[in-house]
Formats: C-alpha cells, structure tokens, sequence
C-alpha cells in the first residue's frame, strides 16, 4: 500500500512493501525527481537492514546463514503510522522467518519528515536480546537525466576508495568528480569512505541540485552503466561486502552493535533545488 506526506515544497509517497519511496514530487515544478524504475533497475529506493550488498554467506557464533541482496527490509511489509501531515514512519520486528535468515530479535523503523524542501530520513534499530551487528542505509535513485551528476563535495575530502573487490586505496585530495555512465562501467559501485561530514551536492544535467548530508562512514555512488536516468547517492553505515572480509558478521569493517538501548542517531537529509 502506499501513503503519501506532503508540505509547501515536496510530496513523498512511500510504500509500505519494503518501506521504501515510490514518488517524490517536488511541487514548486511539478516534476517528479526520484526514478520511477525501468529495465536498467527494476527499484527506486531501497531501504536496506541488515546486511549490504550481495552478502555472501556469513556466520554468528559459527552457524551459517544467507540473506537477499541488501537484507530483510526491502522483502518486507512495514507497518505505518502517519505523524501528522508532513511525517511517516515503517516499521517491522523479527519473527520465526526472519530469525531463521539472521538469528536476532529487533525492531526496526525508518521515518521519513519533509521540512521545506528537505527530506530527513532516520533510522531506528533496537535489540530485543543481547548484542546484535547490523548494516542501515539508504539506496535512493534520484532522477538524473543521461544517468549522469556532477558530484561536489562541501569541503575538500581525502578519502579512502574502497573497491567491491580488492584492497582500500587513500585518496590524496577529491573536491568534483563526474558521475556518468563511462565512470560507473569502470569502477560498478564508487564507495568512499572518510569524509569529513560536509554536504555532498549532485547537480544534474536538467538544472536541480541535490544536497545530502549523512553522518556515516561510507558513501556509496552508483547507477547502472547500461541505461537509466538516475544516479543513486547513498548513505551507509557499513560496506557491501566483500569475499575478503570474515565470514563472522561481528567482524566485518564498518559494523554497528546494538546492546538494548535503541539506536536513533542514524539519519541523513535530501534537499532538492531547481536552480533554472
């Protein structure tokens, strides 16, 4: 099912299977500014828990277990509760299922606020028994005519690449790259990781501008070389994974632990801008 917020500047529809976005309008245009799924990548958005990527098999105390592509969330109906005109949030706990693909008891929520023209997103993980890793993030593909952004960064960064496969790499200054579909069949998934916090912009060819701000560890680019006009700016708090690392999910880079207390200080914003 899907549920709509809105405000002055933006209307967001999400759907409750998985409890990603569907549509975000921004209204001053009318124009719709997340891709609306296509042969180049059937998906919009995902919302991504507890694992990223395309894990391999991984182990918790030496028992096995597989997960889908990016974990249980995006396979999963969410409940939502509306919190007035311009809020929402999803969510959903582990049951008998869950706990036979990835062994603990949780509850998750993602919630979705419209502030003018900023979309925040948060992210709610709590554990129900004892210590439990974990990977969030978001997975949003923003409409970018030719599949293509200009990528800006606030601040001058010296990041660390990882590569999907093979060791990190340190980057001795990064301030603009280009995004397009050249550059995504050369390097499939761009993750950066060690930036400095300050704003990401994408400027696409068309003459918006999208701003994100996330306090994580990784950043990921990424868009389908073959076609498709959109380019996904995603925030993580982990890595996709990789043959190299553990097979024990507690050892894997860039692991969060939740210990009982929930854990609400996850969240990243989106502003969209028309700068015609």
């Amino acid at each position: 099912m899907l549920h709509s917020i809105e405000n002055d500047f933006l209307k967001l529809t999400v759907n409750d299977e998985g409890g990603a976005m569907h549509s975000l309008v921004y209204k001053p245009t009318g124009e719709e500014r997340l891709w609306q799924g296509g042969p180049a990548w059937s998906s919009r958005d995902i919302v991504i828990f507890p694992v990223i990527g395309h894990a391999g098999p991984f182990e918790v105390c030496g028992k096995s277990y597989q997960l889908k592509s990016h974990g249980l969330a995006r396979y999963t109906r969410l409940a939502a509760e509306r919190r007035g005109q311009d809020e929402i949030a999803l969510s959903f706990s582990s049951d008998e299922e869950t706990k036979q693909l990835y062994s603990f008891d949780f509850d998750f929520s993602i919630t979705y606020k419209l502030e003018n023209n900023t979309l925040k997103v948060s992210y709610s993980v709590r554990s129900k028994g004892g210590v439990m890793p974990f990977y969030v993030g978001g997975h949003p593909g923003m409409s970018a005519p030719g599949g293509s952004a200009v990528i800006e960064f606030e601040n001058e960064e010296h990041p660390v690449i990882y590569p999907l496969e093979g060791g990190a790499a340190a980057l001795p200054h990064l301030k603009r790259f280009v995004a397009d579909k050249a550059f995504f069949a050369e390097c499939k998934t761009f993750q950066l990781g060690g930036l400095s916090g300050g704003a990401i912009y994408a400027r696409t060819q068309d003459g918006y501008t999208y701003e994100y701000r996330a306090d994580c560890p990784v950043v990921a680019f990424w868009s389908n070389p073959e076609g498709g006009d959109y380019v996904c700016v995603e925030p993580w708090w982990g890595i996709n994974d990789d043959p190299s690392f553990p097979r024990e999910l507690s050892l894997k880079p860039f692991m969060n632990f939740e210990k009982g207390r929930g854990s609400t200080c996850l969240l990243y914003t989106s502003d969209a801008a028309d700068e015609l």
